[in-house]
């Protein structure tokens, strides 16, 4: 090609066709201009299609940490819901209530050592984060959300990490100093009776004397309650950036 457009130069100029020759060459530069612009048109779709491909699987990827999450918080929310009601419970009973059903006291009591953390499967936004690619996210709203879910992420491990001091602090160390707690755990994993286990009341009287103790219970129930609402949050969220991600993802 290069050949014959050179041909025809050598032809024009060889013939004295200077007006000729000027004409057909800027007709030739503007070819060249043309084919250029094409080229890094094509260029340009090419790497917006090859971004693309990498913010959907992104997207898809991150869609699957959240659907975990979900699952995750579903269990937190009755796990908390859980706690609440049986601390709340033992509370009531420290504070006169009438105790008729020894082996579910045997079981709230062991219960209120339980610990669950709520940990996010954020690895996708981390690493999106933490390459710099985050603007790979088009979608002004679904990068805002991520970043809103970071913050409150913050505040569930500041959350967690008081929670698990007072614990250990209030009720867990109660419950090592006042309660033989090899004995009760077959009756919380409904192994044995308090019968069996020659449990009654008066077992957990030094536990329920215990001002430590029934302090750690006020907190667990106040932290509790907290929770729960702060969970719906980040579950609404999650099931709100997931929505989106599906419409993204579906576009042309």
């Amino acid at each position: 090609m290069i050949k014959f457009f050179r041909h025809i130069r050598k032809t024009l100029l060889m013939e004295n066709k200077t007006s000729k020759y000027f004409k057909y060459a800027i007709g030739e530069i503007i070819l060249v201009v043309i084919g250029i612009l094409i080229a890094l048109q094509i260029n340009n779709w090419n790497v917006k299609r090859i971004e693309r491909q990498r913010e959907v699987s992104y997207l898809k990827n991150i869609k699957l940490d959240l659907q975990k999450d979900l699952t995750n918080l579903i269990y937190m929310i009755e796990f908390r819901q859980d706690k609440f009601e049986r601390t709340q419970k033992i509370l009531s009973q420290i504070n006169g209530s009438p105790t008729s059903n020894i082996d579910q006291l045997a079981k709230d009591v062991y219960f209120t050592i339980m610990e669950e953390r709520f940990t996010p499967n954020n690895s996708t936004y981390n690493e999106l984060s933490n390459s710099g690619n985050l603007n790979l996210i088009a979608n002004d709203s679904i990068k805002k959300l991520l970043l809103d879910l970071q913050e409150i992420y913050k505040y569930n491990d500041a959350g967690i990490d008081h929670e698990t001091y007072e614990y250990r602090e209030y009720i867990s160390k109660s419950l090592f100093s006042y309660v033989d707690l090899d004995l009760i755990k077959p009756i919380y994993e409904e192994e044995k009776t308090a019968r069996e286990q020659n449990i009654d009341l008066q077992s957990f009287q030094s536990l329920f004397q215990s001002l430590e103790y029934k302090n750690g219970l006020v907190i667990s129930i106040t932290i509790s309650k907290d929770f729960i609402p702060f969970y719906d949050k980040i579950k609404s969220k999650s099931e709100t950036i997931i929505e989106l991600i599906n419409r993204d993802i579906e576009k042309p």
